[in-house]
């Protein structure tokens, strides 16, 4: 497998009692030239910019569960697409992070 991308990306900024936290979108692809596939993972979680002493704060949102794409496609094709999956992902990330902010 040869490794395509990985990235990460800071969707949106939260406040919690304990502090801001931020909320990422992630994802890694790897390409398989045997099959001519690619596969991206693609996740998002929080991660602290600010943390009281025990190191707890309550999630502010609720974020997408972790999901793969596979896709048939050449190498040089490999690269684009997984920026587009992952640009899409964000947005996803994004959307179900201001889902819940209107909810409150």
């Amino acid at each position: 497998m040869r490794r395509v991308l990985s990235i990460s990306e800071v969707v949106e900024t939260l406040a919690t009692p304990s502090g801001a936290v931020e909320v990422l979108a992630t994802g890694d692809a790897a390409y398989d030239e045997d099959k001519a596939q690619m596969e991206m993972r693609l996740d998002s979680r929080f991660r602290p910019v600010e943390v009281k002493s025990d190191g707890r704060w309550p999630l502010p949102a609720t974020l997408p569960r972790q999901d793969t794409v596979k896709v048939g496609l050449e190498w040089m094709e490999a690269l684009p697409a997984a920026r587009d999956i992952f640009r899409d992902w964000a947005k996803r990330v994004h959307q179900s992070v201001s889902n819940t902010k209107n909810l409150n």
